[in-house]
Parts: C-alpha cells; structure tokens; sequence
C-alpha cells in the first residue's frame, strides 16, 4: 500500500485551567496519583529564564539519551539556544530533581500563544520514588502548568521527523499521544512531500498520513508484525487524536 507523507510535523495541545484535562484519561490518573507524593519523595523541580549552567547536568544526560537512539541528530543545543542571536522568542528552562540529583529537564521557548519546546532529556525511571508517573510526565505536567498560568493556548511539542521506526523511535510518538498532543502539519515548505510503499516495509514502522485538506493529521499507519505488535500498541489507542 501507497502511503504519502510529510516528512516532518509538529504536535500541539490545547492548554486549559485545569491542566489534567489536557492529558488523555491513563496519564491523567498516574500524573493525580503521583503529585501528592512528590515532595516526600525528594521531588523537587524549577522553571527559570535559560542560563549557561542549565547545560551542566541538561547537556551530558541529552546526549546520552539521545545519542543512544537510531538515526540520532546531536546539535549544539547551546548555540541554537541560549546563544542564538536570532531567536524571537526567550528560552526557558524545567530542571527536575530527586534529592537533589538531576532527572531532566525541558529547554521551551515563551510564545506569543503557546509554550513550544525545543529540547527535552529525562531519565527513563526515578531513582528510588515510587510514583506512577515517570519523570518525562511530571516534566510534561510542569510545563502544561506554567503555560496555563501564563494564559498560554497550547503547547507545542516540537518537530519530528516521519516515519517513526526507521527515523526515530516509535515510542516517541505513543508518548506525544499519552500526553494529549495531536499531529499537524507545518506552513507549506516546512515539509516535503513523500511516499512510502508498505508492503516494501521490512522494519516496523509508524508513518503520518499527510491529510487530504488542512493541517491536522487524523490517520497514521503501524506496520509491524504479529510479535511485535504489543510494543508499539500504545499508539493505537488514541482515536480521539489520531
């Protein structure tokens, strides 16, 4: 089967008062489960204008995690930051620490309408606390509050590359997802166009259709085999989204 495609595209969610009504029902329940608990479990957190000593602890952790991936691209996510000359916008920082020991942060940019990310890193699990929500969805969490009480619209979720699987990891997208972040399409010349054949497919794969009309991208494509089907099932469970 013939799937076209764009080969990049952005995830956006609406921001409201009440922020756990922004995430989908499961994450929802860890992230309420998990909150009155943070403090004993040494959970501490702190959003700030970004500075060169964020880099410390976000860049060593950043490049670990992500160098660790398939089809990895490191930058110098100084340069494009904190030292880009050009940026419209300022850059903020979340760093998240457990007894004083950094789990990860998220660098965003202060838009007009919306919060919108450009470098997020956590470790996968807590070091000792017991908490149902992982690091990255507290962090989201954190992030979803503070554009909230600055009377931000959405957030947006950064620019990946299509398809999962043979770009990036397809977990990647099943997190977006778990987080209440719906796919979209950039302004024409953010993307090109492209077609995949998947019956040529030989790995397993996540690939967003590009939508007849408008921006928003309702339909993807998970192509993988019966063995495998139950490590990439999270993305199917989204109707609502995707």
């Amino acid at each position: 089967m013939q799937v076209t495609f764009p080969s990049h595209h952005v995830w956006l969610k609406d921001i409201s008062e009440a922020i756990d009504t922004n995430f989908s029902g499961r994450a929802a329940k860890k992230i309420n489960a998990s909150l009155p608990l943070l403090s004993d479990a040494g959970v501490t957190y702190s959003i700030k204008p970004l500075n060169a000593a964020f880099f410390v602890d976000f860049s060593p952790l950043y490049t670990q995690n992500i160098g660790s991936k398939r089809n990895s691209l490191l930058v110098d996510i100084q340069a494009k930051t904190l030292n880009n000359r050009e940026s419209m916008f300022p850059y903020f920082c979340l760093s998240v620490s457990e007894n004083d020991n950094f789990i990860g942060g998220t660098i965003f940019s202060f838009r007009t309408d919306r919060v919108s990310f450009a470098y997020r890193t956590f470790t996968n699990e807590w070091v000792t606390a017991k908490l149902k929500a992982s690091p990255a969805l507290i962090g989201e969490y954190l992030i979803a509050g503070f554009a909230s009480r600055h009377g931000k619209k959405f957030l947006s979720h950064g620019k990946d590359r299509n398809p999962y699987g043979l770009n990036t990891a397809i977990g990647l997208a099943g997190f977006k997802l778990f987080v209440g972040c719906s796919p979209s399409v950039g302004v024409v010349g953010t993307y090109e166009i492209r077609t995949l054949d998947t019956d040529k497919i030989t790995e397993d794969c996540f690939v967003l259709e590009l939508p007849k009309e408008g921006r928003a991208i309702t339909k993807a494509y998970l192509v993988t085999s019966p063995e495998n089907l139950e490590k990439y099932i999270q993305v199917t469970k989204y109707p609502d989204q995707l």
